[in-house]
């Protein structure tokens, strides 16, 4: 028998963020590492999940018992959950005992990347203890199990990549339990690398959840400042400018305070299409460039005022460096997260009076689709929950899309107009 694992912080945060990474019926290995509640409120709704992993715990007991666990969709070795062990305490052991459903196989089998592979939606969930900036992790044994599943990261790590539909996700939490140090690093010690840069995808704290394939060094470094500890962002961003890691020019403004608020994201499906409403992050500085550049001139005119060819970095910061209470963008995301692009974005900037100025814009294949009336509910759920006092906007005049999105908001609606430029006022005090 083993003891409890501990708690990580903010286990709601991160059971959120990592039950929006994986999908119904897919197959998982879970490191031992993980608290049993932050496994159940993310598992706790799935359905068809398989395993194939390095160890059978006491939570896939209960998941499998909750009918969470099937192993109906593994594409190989279905209908059983095949591990090299079990830890967990003796109600697990008498589980496992002559269970048909359940089939111990070795280490080379079970750990082989290819074996992994093979595997439906395989998703590898690894909890480790820091991660640099650049994405090389750190991983070493549990004081509860006194297990160090160093060699299965890798393995599983390569081979969730490999397979149709694969995930490699990396679990730490942000800070050390006293909170006095930060498990995001400059960089790894020399010998201390469990999993090279080159095998981590998608890193998940409690502030957030970054897909680091494809990224440059420096677009590493940010996306991992930005899921770190506010209390060390700024040191990491200074120490990361000095390595040369991220360039002179970039600064961190009004980033380094943001708390991700992950209760607003949402998964919807339109036109038959994955979409994701959620909060901006500071990684989609290219994205959002792209939206813009993508859309149609007389659409860029509306919401720009008036004709525009280039959106430079400098220009649209304000839309992805926030620090979601002063200032907060939606944005709606089309696919899977790190590999898709933005087809919508909606925001506001607070002003003096309390209230915050707002502006939207959807990607024209995409409009008429009700994306824009969902951005604005998320825009109004985000300012009523940072306390604003109503949403400005000031627009175009042969804006009328504006106006009659505006206009679904269920407040009282003040107008006026001046010099072609009109200004729609609501205050969440004076409902209709």
């Amino acid at each position: 028998s083993v003891y409890p694992t501990p708690k990580i912080a903010c286990t709601d945060r991160i059971a959120k963020l990592l039950s929006s990474l994986i999908e119904d019926g897919s197959t998982l290995h879970i490191s031992p590492g993980f608290s049993e509640e932050l496994v159940l409120e993310a598992l706790g709704e799935k359905q068809n999940l398989g395993i194939h992993s390095l160890m059978i715990l006491d939570v896939m007991k209960k998941l499998a018992e909750k009918g969470v666990i099937t192993n109906r969709k593994k594409g190989f070795n279905d209908g059983k959950m095949v591990a090299s062990g079990a830890i967990g305490g003796e109600e697990l052991y008498r589980y496992l005992n002559g269970n048909p459903a359940v089939e111990f196989r070795p280490c080379d089998y079970v750990s082989n990347p290819v074996m992994i592979a093979r595997h439906h939606k395989m998703t590898a969930v690894n909890r480790v203890t820091s991660i640099d900036l650049k994405g090389q992790v750190a991983a070493d044994g549990s004081a509860q199990n006194h297990f160090a599943d160093v060699a299965g990261l890798v393995d599983f790590s390569r081979g969730a990549a490999m397979a149709p539909g694969g995930k490699s996700i990396i679990v730490v939490p942000a800070a050390s339990e006293d909170g006095l140090s930060s498990n995001i690093v400059l960089e790894q010690a020399a010998g201390a690398v469990a999993i090279p840069a080159a095998d981590v995808t998608y890193v998940v704290t409690e502030y957030g959840a970054v897909n680091l394939f494809g990224k440059n060094v420096q677009e590493r470094a940010m996306a991992m400042i930005s899921v770190a500890h506010p209390d060390f962002r700024e040191r990491l961003f200074e120490e990361a400018r000095r390595e040369g890691l991220i360039g002179q020019e970039r600064k961190l403004y009004e980033a380094r305070y943001g708390v991700y608020p992950a209760w607003l994201e949402e998964a919807l499906t339109i036109a038959g299409q994955k979409v994701t409403l959620r909060p901006v992050k500071t990684v989609d500085d290219r994205l959002i460039q792209e939206h813009f550049y993508e859309m149609e001139e007389k659409d860029v005119a509306k919401r720009f005022f008036g004709r525009k060819h280039h959106f430079y970095w400098d220009e649209m910061k304000d839309m992805f460096i926030v620090d979601y209470a002063k200032n907060c963008s939606i944005v709606a995301y089309l696919g899977e997260e790190g590999y898709g692009r933005i087809i919508g974005i909606g925001g506001y900037f607070l002003e003096g009076s309390g209230s915050g100025e707002v502006a939207y814009s959807v990607a024209k294949d995409w409009q008429g689709k009700g994306i824009a009336v969902r951005l604005q509910q998320k825009v109004v759920d985000a300012a009523l929950a940072n306390g604003l006092t109503g949403l400005d906007a000031v627009v175009l005049r042969e804006n009328l899309s504006m106006l009659a999105l505006f206009k679904k908001l269920p407040y009282q609606i003040r107008t006026s107009f001046e010099e072609g430029i009109l200004t729609l006022k609501c205050r969440f005090d004076e409902p209709v």
